[in-house]
């Protein structure tokens, strides 16, 4: 039944966001043969989940699908696996008949069901929790299976692969490598666990330079935000009384629990684990202040907290049905949305419901070409065609009220840098884009040198950085003669005097040169250096003597 509700529930709000047509960009080049890149020549990881554009280019080597299709679908498959492997995994630690309960409350939110589309690699990311949790259960329990010394060795293979899935997720993986050292002894578990996700970190410092994905970066992911990260939680629970099955969930797992476990290896250290981790994973989200999409970052510790209560004895009836009742009210009422809001400046949006507002459609967009309905991307065709034809830069201008067009500006001649696009929403413009054009944002997803300006106090989660158009404008071929009129030209050829500083020439040379044995060294060097640290004042004035 979970299963069946999961797809129906998943296939009904299919779409795909912004974001999830970022990792669509690297699957591109990875296609045409330029790495795993947003943008030729430059190495940046631009997405958080390293497994997630793999699996995406895997099938699509296999199927030749279509992109978007792929990652919709692909996600709502491991989104629905998710659902039924963590149903069954807890209805085995439970003796007869059992009821739906954790399973119904985390079903019936919008954004749970909203993500397991999306593009994004949420699908993946509780997936692989689901199966966390079934294999440590499986290990937890070593009477009841035989070869318990394989359970062991698969969990940690597992637990290591959390690092790929999404960075954050090496919490769950870490205690549970953790556990499994205590409880066994063994070195063998540390060969089984630590290869995959320690060679890929060598790459990852020798080819990008980085220790984590260049988002986390972007996003400052060690900064401080509690405020914002409270004001995120109340915006994600409050619509949904979501603390009302919470409650009478959490009462229906302590009711005659034993919380006095007789072993490490036991299915109550696998409850408190998963617990535990869900709590220290929310902490963490708050403190960094949450996200800009309504739910989404809360929506990974939520479903571990659900896991050891996604069903419940039939003995506990009254639990499934008040799950039940709370879930039908609000699937019926959903997320209601004033749309008021989107004229103003916005802070934490549904995003489903965002763009399918800004790309005036009727439904959610599926397609990347179906966002070049918004009205901020009027005439973008134009002015890629422009770039195409030998301009270097293209800007996006104001032409009348809610009407915008395009202008470009010549290259100047001893300038190499590619074509160049910049536009705050990467994905829609980067996959209605060729691979020849360079597509950067001024927040710093794609572009190292937007992503190490210092915070904007008080700015959008996600979005509280800026790269001003003269700094823009100097990282180009743009002729700095020719530029519009709205963009100074003194400081865009200060900032680019400025851009010869030695610091800036250190953090270019990390993604742009050749990928020598040499350049990955000295990669995985700054990567343990100053790739932890640099940061760039917003004043070109400040780099010149």
């Amino acid at each position: 039944m979970i299963g069946v509700l999961s797809f129906w529930g998943g296939f009904a709000r299919r779409w795909i966001s912004d974001d999830g047509l970022i990792v669509l960009r690297t699957v591109r080049n990875l296609e045409a043969g330029n790495g795993p890149v947003f943008n030729m020549g430059e190495r940046v990881e631009a997405n958080t989940s390293t497994l997630w554009q793999y699996l995406i280019f895997l099938v699509r080597w296999v199927t030749h699908a279509n992109l978007e299709g792929i990652a919709i679908y692909l996600g709502l498959f491991l989104a629905v696996a998710a659902m039924v492997v963590g149903t069954g995994a807890s209805a085995s630690m439970r003796s007869g008949a059992v009821l739906p309960a954790g399973a119904l409350v985390y079903l019936a939110l919008p954004p749970a069901r909203d993500f397991f589309t999306s593009g994004l690699e949420w699908g993946l990311c509780i997936f692989y929790l689901a199966v966390l949790w079934w294999l440590l259960l499986r290990w937890s329990r070593p009477r009841r299976h035989s070869g318990s010394n394989s359970d062991a060795y698969w969990l940690a293979f597992w637990a290591g692969l959390s690092w790929l899935v999404r960075p954050e997720l090496a919490l769950y993986g870490g205690l549970v490598g953790i556990v499994l050292l205590v409880s066994h002894r063994w070195w063998k578990i540390l060969a089984v666990a630590v290869p995959l996700p320690l060679a890929y970190e060598i790459f990852r410092m020798g080819y990008y330079g980085l220790l984590t994905p260049h988002t986390a970066v972007a996003k400052s992911a060690a900064g401080s935000e509690w405020g914002k990260g409270f004001t995120y939680l109340a915006d994600f629970a409050g619509p949904y009384w979501l603390f009302l099955p919470l409650i009478v969930l959490a009462i229906a797992g302590l009711w005659k629990a034993d919380l006095r476990p007789t072993a490490l290896r036991s299915t109550a250290t696998a409850t408190y684990l998963f617990v535990g981790a869900a709590l220290i994973h929310t902490l963490y989200v708050l403190r960094v202040g949450g996200d800009f999409m309504h739910g989404r970052m809360l929506l990974l510790p939520l479903f571990a907290f659900l896991l050891p209560i996604f069903v419940v004895s039939v003995r506990m009836w009254i639990v499934s049905v008040l799950c039940a009742v709370w879930a039908l009210v609000i699937v019926l009422r959903g997320h209601p949305v004033d749309r008021s809001i989107y004229a103003d400046e916005i802070s934490i949006v549904d995003e489903r419901d965002f763009w399918t507002y800004a790309t005036q459609r009727q439904d959610p967009p599926m397609r990347a070409e179906e966002f070049l309905g918004a009205k901020f991307m009027e005439d973008y065709q134009e002015g890629i065609d422009e770039l195409e034809a030998g301009d270097a830069m293209t800007f996006r201008y104001i032409k009348g009220e809610d009407r915008f067009s395009w202008t470009a500006t010549p290259a100047d001649p001893s300038r190499t840098d590619p074509p160049t696009v910049y536009l705050l929403n990467l994905g829609l413009s980067s996959m209605n884009a060729p691979l020849d054009i360079r597509v950067l944002d001024n927040i710093g997803l794609s572009n190292p040198l937007a992503a190490r300006q210092p915070r904007i106090v008080g700015g959008r989660i996600g979005h509280d950085k800026s790269l001003d158009m003269s700094w823009q404008v100097a990282d180009s071929a743009a002729d700095i003669d020719e530029i519009p009129a709205w963009i100074d030209k003194y400081e865009a050829a200060k900032a680019r005097a400025a851009l010869a500083d030695a610091d800036f020439q250190k953090l270019f040379a990390t993604y742009r040169e050749p990928l020598t044995w040499d350049r990955f060294w000295k990669n995985i060097k700054f990567s343990l250096t100053d790739g932890r640290t640099l940061t760039f004042s917003s004043n070109p004035s400040d780099y010149l003597h």
